[in-house]
């Protein structure tokens, strides 16, 4: 079972007294709100969900497959997101 963030959108509706619309512009809110930590380097933690940060991808040497040679994968921030153990958990035991 996946989820869409239409599915996510009109699922939370549902667990709260918000319409679809207030929900999505809750999200939408939301969604900025740790874009923007990110692209300045900060971390979001949600307590007993997890935590959103940006690493530094080291660049390297890779070999080319398609022909001779190597090329260089340059130097990046990455956004990652770590579960917290609680989430863990709740994934491990299929309970929700």
């Amino acid at each position: 079972c996946s989820m869409d963030r239409r599915g996510l959108v009109a699922a939370a509706a549902r667990h709260s007294d918000l319409t679809q619309r207030q929900m999505n512009q809750a999200l939408e809110a939301l969604l900025k709100a740790i874009g923007e930590t990110l692209a300045a380097g900060g971390t979001v933690s949600i307590s007993s969900f997890g935590r959103f940060e940006v690493r530094e991808y080291h660049g390297r040497r890779l070999r080319r497959f398609d022909g001779p040679g190597h090329y260089r994968v340059e130097d990046r921030q990455v956004p990652v997101f770590k579960p917290s153990a609680a989430l863990r958990r709740r994934v491990k035991g299929g309970s929700s």
